[in-house]
């Protein structure tokens, strides 16, 4: 079994291969390329030397020419200009030609012989010359084996070994475009041998390293069929590298899958509410098995039914509506109906549900809120009962206090005297107690109305003084209330409310002696109302839910008495103008109550 490599080496391997080939390609096209340079260069450098041979030869025949004969001597002067240039040009040709034999040392010695030859000649045609002259024209004779000599020497120039050489450098030089044909057909040979072989390489490698890759992906791609289908997965691929742990970690997500799914599964089966999925024509295709204890009817019997034989006929419409809705993404809020069970009973039901474009159908879950609509009603009841049946004793007694207040019923000792104060107190408190009962039960059915008008917040802040100094003088805490000239938007009394709420809370709370400060801010869209005690403070682990229901903080006010509704209902009735209420404190640096109300632009 070989090897499984990852898929980074596969790659490596596959690209590598080819470019080491083509580095050899190229390496064997630059040795026949380097062979074809040096075979031309010394063709060219044959052809200088054949060239140079060739002027000499031609100078040589031209001076043959020129002193080839009696004659010459009598009608050419050596020291012609022309002929002085000729001899020149020999010179330089020959120097010209021993730089080009340097290195060459057989060529260079028949070039030196050449020359040294040549300047020979040139020394006796100057004694030929120098001869004719001294006599006149005449030695002729004497003149003859001196002539001799010069031909030999000019012959030995000629058609010696430099003819020889330059014959040899020609035929060099015209040897150098077949040897760069040669070359030109060895590159195109190696360019296509080792193409072949590069493309032959790559198409194996191509052909082995993915067959063991596509093979493995094969399976990886089927097991998310085999996944979505239910199917067992093939089993777990072996190895190390990328695939086999792309393998490892599905087999595991598939695991915590079906462990998610089963555990979803139990969930919904084993849910208290009722569980289903509805398609677009309204039609039950799925339901867990509450809808038995809700309805009275098993998932089977739900299967196709539609939903809307189960609605009480009253609320069909709506329920048509809300699933309408529900697919153009219009709503999201739970929908509250009335349902009918298989026994005839009506059911109260809140449905949560969410719709599908993927799926195409509604997924629903149905909370059974008989029971608390049950409660809501007793609920309901109590409270009339309070208002009624406390409200109208708690009166009487009232008035019967008045009575011993005044005297109307007889005079009483001190003793008696603090017994009714107290009796008037407690019953003042249990009447402050239902009114702040029944105010929180109407901010929550929405049956307050707020009377929202402009005015003076210093009228708040001068009635709030009046009403909360009796409280303040039996504690001891002086008030304070900043001078404002602050217009508010707001309902007058529900405001004051708050304000006597917050001030007598802070003047609970305040030690003998402190005071409590009220001030009016205006801000940016709203005005920010602080009351400020100089009291115990509040721990910071109670500063969020001191606006709960019946929350009280401890400490020495909490003697004092106080529904634990005050702060609850000043955060509703502010909440109701649009603002916002809350509490900065630190345990032994007082409290400071601070809300908002917003300001109408103009």
């Amino acid at each position: 079994m070989r090897p499984h490599l990852s898929l980074t080496t596969n790659v490596l391997i596959l690209v590598t291969l080819p470019l080491l080939i083509q580095l050899v390609l190229l390496a064997s096209l630059a040795s026949l390329q380097s062979q074809a340079e040096q075979a031309l260069r010394v063709s060219t450098h044959s052809k200088k030397i054949s060239d140079a041979i060739n002027r000499i030869t031609g100078d040589v025949f031209d001076l043959l020419t020129t002193y080839g004969n009696e004659t010459s001597l009598e009608m050419i002067s050596l020291d012609d200009e022309s002929v002085q240039k000729t001899i020149k040009k020999v010179r330089h040709d020959y120097d010209n030609l021993k730089q080009l034999t340097s290195g060459k040392q057989e060529i260079t010695k028949a070039v030196v012989d050449s020359e040294i030859a040549t300047e020979k000649a040139f020394t006796v045609l100057k004694d030929l010359k120098r001869s004719f002259l001294q006599t006149g024209g005449e030695g002729r004779d004497a003149r003859k084996p001196v002539w001799k000599n010069l031909r030999e020497v000019l012959k030995g120039i000629l058609f010696q070994e430099l003819l020889s050489i330059g014959d040899e450098q020609k035929r060099l030089s015209d040897k150098a475009p077949e040897e760069q044909a040669v070359y030109r057909e060895r590159a195109q040979q190696v360019m296509l041998g080792i193409g072949l072989v590069d493309l032959a390489l790559g198409l194996g490698l191509a052909l082995y390293l993915t067959k063991g890759i596509t093979s493995r992906l094969k399976k990886v791609s089927d097991n998310t069929l085999r996944l979505a289908s239910g199917v067992p997965l093939h089993p777990v691929l072996r190895g190390n590298d990328e695939i086999a742990r792309l393998d490892q970690v599905f087999h595991k997500m598939a695991g915590e899958l079906r462990e998610s799914s089963r555990k979803e599964r139990a969930i919904v089966d084993n849910a208290r509410d009722f569980i289903c999925t509805i398609d677009a024509q309204g039609r039950f295709i799925a339901a867990n098995q509450a809808a038995e204890v809700l309805l009275g009817m098993s998932p089977e019997d739900l299967q196709g039914k539609h939903f809307i034989d189960l609605v009480v006929g009253s609320d069909t419409s709506k329920a048509l509506d809300y699933l309408e809705k529900l697919k153009s993404q219009e709503i999201s809020t739970p929908l509250e109906i009335e349902m009918k069970a298989r026994s005839g009973a009506i059911v109260e039901t809140l449905w949560s549900a969410h719709w599908s474009d993927e799926e195409n159908s509604v997924f629903c879950v149905i909370h059974d809120m008989t029971d608390m609509r049950r409660a809501e009603k007793l609920r309901q009841e109590v409270m009339a009962m309070i208002t009624h049946d406390l409200r109208t004793p708690l009166a009487t007694i009232n008035n019967v206090l008045d009575f011993f207040d005044n005297g109307t019923a007889g005079t009483f000792d001190e003793k008696g005297r603090r017994y009714i104060v107290m009796a008037r107190r407690n019953a003042d408190r249990m009447v402050n107690l239902i009114n702040d009962l029944l105010d929180i039960e109407k901010i929550k059915s929405g049956m307050m109305q707020l009377e929202i008008d402009s005015y003076a917040l210093s009228r708040s802040f001068s009635n709030c003084e009046i009403l909360s100094a009796p409280l303040a003088e039996e504690g001891g805490v002086k008030l304070i209330f900043a001078p404002t000239d602050l217009m508010v938007e707001a309902d007058e009394e529900r405001l004051g409310r708050v304000l006597s709420n917050l001030v007598a809370n802070a003047i609970k709370y305040s030690p003998k002696g402190k005071a409590v400060q009220v001030t009016g801010q205006k801000q940016k869209n709203s005005i920010m109302i602080r009351v400020q005690d100089q009291g115990p403070g509040i721990p910071a682990e109670m500063l969020d839910s001191v606006f709960d229901r019946f929350q009280q903080v401890g400490g020495p006010a909490k003697t004092k008495g106080g529904s634990g509704l005050g702060l609850t209902i000043c955060k509703a009735i502010v909440e109701m103008h649009g603002g916002k209420i809350w509490v900065e404190s630190a345990q032994g640096q007082g409290s400071t109550f601070i809300f908002t109300l917003p300001v109408t632009l103009q």
